[in-house]
C-alpha cells in the first residue's frame, strides 16, 4: 500500500470510529431521555385490551416505556403489601376505589389539580377521594364502572321447564328455580368463597336488601356494627344459599375466579353472580356459552320492598395511583392521566368489555349485546357500593366465616361475633 493508500485508509478508519462513536453516544442520549415507570396492576379488561392500553399510551408519549407487573387479583393485596411496608416497587398502582384504597393511602401521593383535571369528563370519580368526598384528598383516577348483576344461561333455564324471559325476581323464586335446576344435575348458583370475591360480589346484593343509603355511610365510618339485626340478616340471608343447596358442593374450597366461574362458562350452572366488567362478565360469558343463550338480571330480591332491593350495586371500577416512593412521578403521573381519558374509554369499551366512565366514549363502540342490553338498563339506578367500604379485616372474616358457615363448623351466631371483632381491629375504621 502506497502513502497515498495509507492517508485514506487513515482518514476512512477515523471517519468509521467516529461515525460508531457518535451512534453509541447518540444512543446512550436516547436512551437517557426514556422514562421507565411500573406499572402494578390486575390486568382488567383482559391481555388484548392491555396490550393496545400501553401501545397507545407509549405512542402518544415517546419518551415514557411502560412496563407491566400483572398479579391475579386474589393474590394482588400480599405482592402489593410488602411494597408499601418497604416504599420501593412500582411507580403506578392499581386499587380499588373505596376503603381498600383509603387504608393503602400513604402509598400513594395525594393527586395534584393537575391530574385530577384529566378527570372532568368522567361520570364520576368520588371512590378515589377520601369519605366519597370530592372536597378531600384523593389519591386516584378511575377509567370504568364496575358493579355487580346475576349472569343466568338461557338454556340451562329452558332445560329446567323454567321460563329464560322471566328470570326469578324474589328470593322465594329463585329457590323454586334452584330447586328445577338441581333436578337435572346442574348447579344452581356457581360459588366460590375462597379470596375477597365474597366481599365484592355476593355481600353487597344481599345487603341491598336490608340497608338504607344512610346505614351504607355509616358502615363505611365504622358507626354500623356487625350485632346490628339488620347486619345479622345479611349474613343470615349469605348463609341460606350454601345451607339450601342453592351453590355448588366445593364452593367453600374455591375461588369465583377462575373456578367458579369456569362452572358457569362451561354451562353446567344456571346462575353467576359476578361484575360488569373485567374478564368475568358479559363479553367472556357470551363468547363461551353464546351471546343468545347469555341473560343479565339483578340478584332476586329478598324483601321486595326495601328502597335499595332494586338498584344496581355500583362503584368507580380500580383507580390508579401514583406511589409516594416513586423518582418518577411526573411520567407515572402521565400514566395516570391517560388512564382517565378518553382513549382509553374507547379502547376499554372496544376491547375490554368495560362500562367506561368518560362521557366523551363513541357509543357506536359498545359492542351488539343482549346481556350488555339489559346490564346498561340496570345500571341507571345505582347505589352506593357497600363492598368496597369494608375494611380488609373484615374483607378477611367475611370470606373465611362463609367457608366456616357452609361447611357446618360455625354458626352465624359466631360469625357475627368474628366480624364485630374484625371491624374493632380495622384501623381505617377507629
Amino acid at each position: 500500500m502506497n502513502t497515498k493508500q495509507k492517508r485514506i485508509s487513515r482518514r476512512i478508519g477515523a471517519f468509521v470510529t467516529g461515525a460508531a462513536v457518535s451512534l453509541l453516544l447518540s444512543s446512550a442520549t436516547f436512551a437517557a431521555d426514556v422514562t421507565t415507570i411500573k406499572v402494578l396492576n390486575w390486568q382488567p379488561g383482559g391481555p388484548e385490551y392491555w396490550a393496545a392500553l400501553v401501545e397507545a399510551f407509549e405512542t402518544k408519549h415517546p419518551d415514557i416505556k411502560v412496563e407491566l407487573e400483572t398479579v391475579p387479583f386474589d393474590r394482588y393485596a400480599e405482592v402489593q403489601g410488602p411494597y408499601i411496608a418497604t416504599r420501593s416497587g412500582p411507580d403506578v398502582m392499581e386499587q380499588n376505589a373505596g376503603l381498600e384504597l383509603f387504608d393503602r393511602r400513604m402509598g400513594y401521593i395525594e393527586l395534584s389539580d393537575d391530574v385530577l383535571a384529566a378527570g372532568d369528563d368522567l361520570l364520576g370519580r368520588v371512590g378515589g377521594c377520601l369519605g366519597y368526598d370530592l372536597s378531600n384528598a384523593c389519591y386516584g383516577l378511575p377509567f370504568g364502572l364496575q358493579g355487580n348483576v346475576m349472569y343466568y344461561n338461557r338454556q340451562v333455564l329452558s332445560a329446567a321447564g323454567l321460563d329464560p324471559e322471566n328470570p326469578p325476581t324474589t328470593w322465594e323464586d329463585f329457590g323454586a328455580a334452584c330447586d328445577a335446576i338441581n333436578a337435572i344435575d346442574k348447579t344452581c348458583l356457581a360459588l366460590g368463597m375462597t379470596g375477597p370475591f365474597p366481599a365484592y360480589w355476593s355481600f353487597p346484593e344481599i345487603a341491598r336488601n336490608f340497608l338504607t343509603e344512610d346505614d351504607i355511610r355509616a358502615i363505611l365510618a365504622g358507626d354500623m356494627p356487625w350485632t346490628d339485626p339488620k347486619m345479622v340478616s345479611i349474613l343470615t340471608a349469605m348463609a341460606e344459599i350454601p345451607q339450601k343447596g342453592w351453590s355448588n358442593s366445593n364452593a367453600p374450597s374455591i375461588s369465583m375466579l377462575p373456578d367458579a366461574t369456569d362452572i358457569f362458562a362451561s354451562g353446567n350452572a344456571g346462575f353467576a353472580g359476578t361484575i360488569i366488567a373485567d374478564a368475568v362478565n358479559w363479553a367472556a360469558f357470551g363468547e363461551a356459552l353464546g351471546d343468545e343463550n347469555l341473560g343479565a338480571m339483578r340478584w332476586p330480591a329478598i324483601v321486595p320492598e326495601a328502597p335499595l332491593a332494586k338498584s344496581f350495586s355500583g362503584v368507580e371500577s380500580s383507580v390508579f395511583g401514583v406511589t409516594s416512593w416513586s423518582e418518577k412521578s411526573e411520567a407515572a403521573a402521565e400514566f395516570v392521566k391517560f388512564i382517565a381519558g378518553v382513549e382509553n374509554g374507547n379502547l376499554l369499551t372496544s376491547l375490554g368489555g368495560g362500562i367506561p366512565l368518560n362521557s366523551k366514549v363513541d357509543p357506536a363502540l359498545f359492542p351488539k349485546s343482549e346481556a350488555l342490553s339489559q346490564i346498561r338498563e340496570i345500571i341507571a339506578k345505582p347505589t352506593i357500593h357497600v363492598g368496597v367500604l369494608l375494611s380488609g379485616q373484615e374483607v378477611d372474616a367475611l370470606a373465611r366465616g362463609w367457608q366456616e358457615v357452609a361447611l357446618g363448623r360455625l354458626t352465624v351466631e359466631d360469625w357475627v361475633g368474628r366480624m364485630q371483632v374484625a371491624l374493632e381491629d380495622s384501623p381505617g375504621k377507629n
